[in-house]
């Protein structure tokens, strides 16, 4: 039998971790996003720094939020 790790773009693409509990309409890319928020701001860049950016940028793109789409367009400028 073969293992095969799935990359992590795989894993937050899937719904695999949509069963964990969390409030109602709420996935788990909008706990994570709120954890980094709350995070002090070093060790939310050390968890940045190691995921993929458009991975970032697709869980943010889902929000209609227009602060979101101004760090949208302030990372895609760079």
């Amino acid at each position: 039998m073969l293992i095969r790790k799935k990359s992590l773009e795989e894993v937050l693409e899937s719904n695999e971790g949509e069963s964990i509990e969390t409030p109602v309409g709420e996935q788990w890319r909008d706990c994570l996003i709120k954890a980094l928020a709350e995070m002090p701001h070093d060790l939310a860049a050390k968890i940045l720094s190691i995921l993929p950016r458009d991975v970032v940028i697709k869980a943010l793109e889902g929000k209609n939020d227009p602060y979101l789409k101004l760090a949208l367009l302030l990372l895609e400028s760079r």
